[in-house]
């Protein structure tokens, strides 16, 4: 029997919370087709909790008053099949003069992006780059901070994730997945989708 459904997925505190409504039978098992939706927003959300801890502020360089570099306002978005953030950088290197900073500041925007994958039960992202920078020296900087930063923004074992939302709504019974694909992966409209087939079991 096949059945089809439709799955919303968002983040909370770095764990994914979803919204799951299924008819299940008893000891029955069929091929499930679904299509999993996430919108760019609780993408945005999961990156401020995690990265943006301070007034809003994620701090590259904090070395002193003069010597400081910052992201701020981040922006998720999708398109063209791949994964958008865009942040605002702030910087100033100088030294203390006379109790005033002495030295150069800039700020500009910044936009970085990274192609979502399936692989081996994980959604992520890859492909790691920096799209739009008005200040190139500032690149070196920047890449390794996107690098480690984007990949965060989405990492979900799905399959534990829908066997863990299941389980909870199916008492007493078992649920088991034998084996989850997913057929699609496509990143446009400022949303994830992900089209997934699975053999599901409950007993």
């Amino acid at each position: 029997m096949s059945k089809s459904w439709f799955l919303r997925t968002c983040y909370k505190a770095g764990h994914a919370v979803a919204l799951l409504s299924i008819l299940f039978v008893a000891a029955a098992a069929w091929p499930a087709d679904s299509t999993l939706v996430i919108e760019s927003t609780a993408i945005e959300k999961k990156l401020r909790e995690q990265f943006f801890t301070d007034k809003g502020r994620f701090w590259i360089n904090n070395a002193d008053a003069c010597n400081q570099s910052w992201l701020e306002s981040p922006k998720v978005t999708a398109s063209a099949g791949r994964l958008r953030i865009g942040v605002f950088f702030s910087g100033r290197v100088g030294a203390s003069v006379g109790g005033q900073c002495m030295g150069g500041a800039d700020a500009f925007n910044v936009t970085a992006s990274g192609k979502p994958f399936f692989r081996d039960g994980r959604l992520g992202v890859e492909d790691i780059r920096i799209d739009s920078i008005s200040k190139e020296i500032y690149r070196p900087l920047l890449q390794p901070v996107f690098g480690s930063m984007v990949p965060k923004a989405l990492d979900i074992n799905l399959k534990e994730t829908v066997v863990a939302l299941m389980a909870g709504r199916t008492a007493p019974y078992e649920v088991q997945i034998n084996e989850l694909i997913a057929t699609e992966v496509t990143a446009d409209a400022d949303r994830v989708n992900v089209k997934l087939q699975f053999d599901l079991r409950v007993r």
